[in-house]
């Protein structure tokens, strides 16, 4: 479902830049469908060690652009703020791999970003 099928009026401009930009921070990585695959499964032997992560971000070769997708939410919100995006959008694109009630984006917004992310 589209999340301006969900909110309605609600899906204003900044909420519907936030569904369509969260991911953005991914293309840093240049890595298809089944790189981003493996990223995941590389993540989960990181056990997300954000000090692991980085190093990879940091180095070079294939660890580095799995560290730049696991950092795909920071990269992007850094990017959409220098670009002069809405808060709303910027915050979204942060924090929206964070569990439920731990995002500062407004939960009835949040729970409609992420129906239709997963949809």
């Amino acid at each position: 479902m589209r999340v301006d099928e969900i909110l309605g009026p609600d899906a204003d401009r900044p909420v519907m830049a936030a569904a369509l930009l969260h991911d953005s921070g991914k293309v840093d990585s240049g890595l298809r469908t089944p790189g981003r695959v493996v990223a995941t499964v590389m993540a989960g032997l990181a056990k997300h060690d954000e000090v692991t992560i980085r190093r990879w971000a940091a180095g070079g070769g294939y660890r580095r652009r799995v560290g730049l997708y696991l950092l795909h939410p920071e990269r992007g919100a850094e990017r959409l703020e220098r670009c002069g995006s809405d808060p709303l959008t910027v915050a979204w694109t942060l924090e929206h791999h964070l569990p439920r009630g731990e995002c500062t984006v407004d939960q009835h917004l949040a729970d409609a970003l992420r129906e239709a992310d997963n949809d």
